[in-house]
């Protein structure tokens, strides 16, 4: 990997001898560059990040051109860095919650399937860590019509049909079930009457 001491070098030789480090900001990884030329003008060259080719190489009429026009470039290279480190931020942040969207007994739905719709079922069983769960696929009842070749089904919880698994929550509480991409999110109900119910999936199938 390349460090900065690197990155230094280059820069000082792609600015070249007849140049001078006129500013620099680590944090952003920014080195301004300057020489002189005829009748006051002046020759800048700016980099930023850990890039060795210059953000800017422009020629100024005075150094206080040049100036005005590298501190709004600065500002702006700063601005994007705060966004950059608050997204950072509130991303970690919702990462050390993923785990809160989901609880014990929590039911999930995942749809899959190529020219067919297909559902399956799993039931949280643990939840550890910040964003970690453990679960189990369930077996569903379905119905089906013969003619359509379509049908309902919901899931019967409690009644296992996989072995335990232990998954990652995503940010908005979603489990990648499958490993070609297919995803279960938490599946709504009602309690009606004491009862846990679960509105029906319409699944398809033409094979």
């Amino acid at each position: 990997m390349v460090d900065r001491r690197t990155i230094h070098i280059k820069r000082t030789a792609v600015a070249g001898s007849s140049s001078t480090q006129v500013f620099s900001d680590e944090s952003l990884g920014i080195q301004v560059f300057q020489r002189g030329g005829p009748a006051g003008a002046v020759f800048e060259m700016a980099f930023s990040g850990m890039r060795g080719k210059p953000d800017y190489h422009y020629r100024f009429k005075s150094a206080g051109e040049a100036q005005t026009y590298r501190d709004k470039w600065v500002n702006g290279k700063r601005d994007s860095y705060d966004a950059k480190q608050v997204r950072v931020n509130q991303r970690r942040e919702a990462l050390r919650n993923a785990g809160k969207h989901l609880q014990v007994g929590d039911v999930l739905v995942a749809s899959w399937g190529y020219e067919q719709t297909n559902y399956d079922y799993y039931q949280v069983i643990r939840v550890f860590g910040t964003r970690s769960v453990e679960l189990r696929e369930l077996a569903q009842q379905a119905s089906y019509s013969g003619q359509s070749m379509t049908g309902e089904c919901v899931p019967v919880t409690g009644k296992f049909i996989g072995e335990p698994m232990t998954k990652r929550v995503g940010v908005d509480g979603s489990v990648k079930v499958r490993s070609w991409g297919v995803w279960a999110t938490k599946k709504e109900s009602l309690l009606v009457g004491g009862v846990t119910v679960f509105k029906p999936d319409h699944y398809s199938d033409y094979a």
